[in-house]
């Protein structure tokens, strides 16, 4: 674990970081996880320049003037269009933020960066990757690329304590490089009930208990296991609404099959009137609006490395019921801001969900940590003080290294 100074005793040099990941517009979670990252960092007095994909009107223009929409997969060499930009900016850091996906082409798993991350390496650039898909249990293709890219870059970053204690297992040796920083969040001021009240009767939840799925639709959410438990709930707690909101990740084959299912469950509910649908890809904006209805998050995932949607529930004061696995059960039980449940217990699940919403003091409680954790913990001024400190560690160990490499021929096969 990353410590650092209290907030706003960080006294470092400012820095000149080069971050490659989507970025807003981008409908993204990872986007929004920069773009607050970014905001938090620049605060300090960094300047922080953006590598990211072309679509989505990314960069280009006077609202992003360190915004750089330049990766297209589709192109060969794309990665070298990187390293070439990077090298123009002369960043004292450059930050690689993945997941599965962000960099994938023609069924190669993302495993062409490893390309990016080697040109880094040779030319001397302090590099740090962020993984945010590292679970208890890697695939092959998963540990490969993991332990290939810890063996170039300079340092690591996971989320979790659990995600670094596994490791070793996965990849059949105890990496030195590897760090956690948790997920950060903003340190919002729960909303005022009354301000609740009045949002939920300008959306026409006026006098509900609202219990909120939010998130993109993949078959890991597992949101169905909310609907099959909602007319058991409703016979105990007539005034509450289920929304499930969020839609298929657009490219994800995986969404594209788990949406239509999903819908079904709800259409053929016996209770689909106390359902309601909110589909799409949401802006920061729309998304905390939708949140904020929210008297109880439930994210039923059966996997899950961490949940940027847990931190934005906390960092509104929402309580949240979730299964116990990895980062889900992590995250509840360091901010005791919620309930977990078994994997695969719809009686555990419904019994939990009944509970918070007729216990109004109880969810009050959870909402005060929820608040307390993120302000205490994960608030974005102290992750982005974290990651100043960990860059600070990837520059030492550069300036330590002593093998010459600038004769080094990287054009030979």
């Amino acid at each position: 674990m990353i410590a650092t100074k209290d907030v706003g005793e960080h006294d470092a040099a400012p820095l000149r970081v080069c971050m490659v990941t989507p970025f807003a517009p981008r409908p993204d979670g990872i986007a929004t996880y920069s773009s607050e990252l970014i905001s938090a960092m620049e605060s300090f007095g960094h300047t922080v320049y953006v590598i990211s994909h072309t679509d989505e009107h990314v960069g280009g223009h006077e609202s992003q003037p360190n915004v750089f929409g330049i990766i297209d997969i589709s192109k060969p060499d794309w990665e070298r269009v990187i390293f070439d930009k990077i090298m123009e900016l002369k960043p004292d850091v450059v930050h690689i933020q993945h997941e599965y996906g962000l960099y994938a082409n023609a069924g190669d798993y993302g495993i062409s960066i490893i390309d990016l991350l080697f040109l880094l390496f040779v030319s001397r650039v302090p590099t740090v990757i962020t993984y945010h898909s590292v679970y208890s249990t890697l695939s092959r293709e998963e540990a490969i690329f993991t332990s290939l890219s810890l063996d170039i870059v300079d340092a690591g970053i996971v989320h979790e304590e659990f995600q670094k204690i596994f490791l070793p297992a996965n990849l059949g040796r105890i990496p030195n490089n590897v760090y956690v920083i948790p997920h950060g969040a903003k340190t919002a001021v729960a909303a005022d009930v009354s301000d609740v009240r009045e949002a939920k009767r300008q959306s026409g939840y006026e006098g509900k208990k609202v219990v909120l799925c939010i998130g993109w639709w993949e078959p890991n959410k597992r949101f169905e296991d909310v609907v099959t438990i909602w007319p058991d709930v409703l016979e105990q707690a007539k005034n509450a609404i289920l929304i499930i909101a969020g839609d298929a990740r657009p490219g994800s084959p995986s969404g594209l099959y788990y949406k239509p299912k999903l819908l079904k469950a709800i259409r053929e509910s016996p209770v689909k009137d106390q359902i309601r649908v909110i589909t799409g890809a949401f802006t920061p904006k729309e998304y905390d609006s939708i949140l904020n209805l929210a008297d109880l998050v439930v994210l039923p995932y059966d996997r899950a490395s961490q949940s940027g949607n847990l931190a934005h529930a906390f960092a509104l004061g929402k309580p949240a019921v979730v299964t116990a696995v990895e980062g889900l059960k992590a995250e509840v039980e360091a901010s005791q801001a919620g309930a977990t449940v078994p994997l695969g217990s719809l009686e555990d699940l419904k019994a939990a969900v009944l509970l918070l919403l007729r216990d109004n003091e109880l969810r009050e409680r959870f909402s005060k940590r929820a608040v307390e954790y993120v302000q205490k913990k994960i608030g974005w001024s102290i992750v982005a003080q974290k990651h100043i400190l960990l860059y600070e560690i990837a520059m030492q160990k550069e300036r330590m290294k002593v093998t010459p490499v600038s004769g080094l021929d990287i054009s030979r096969g």
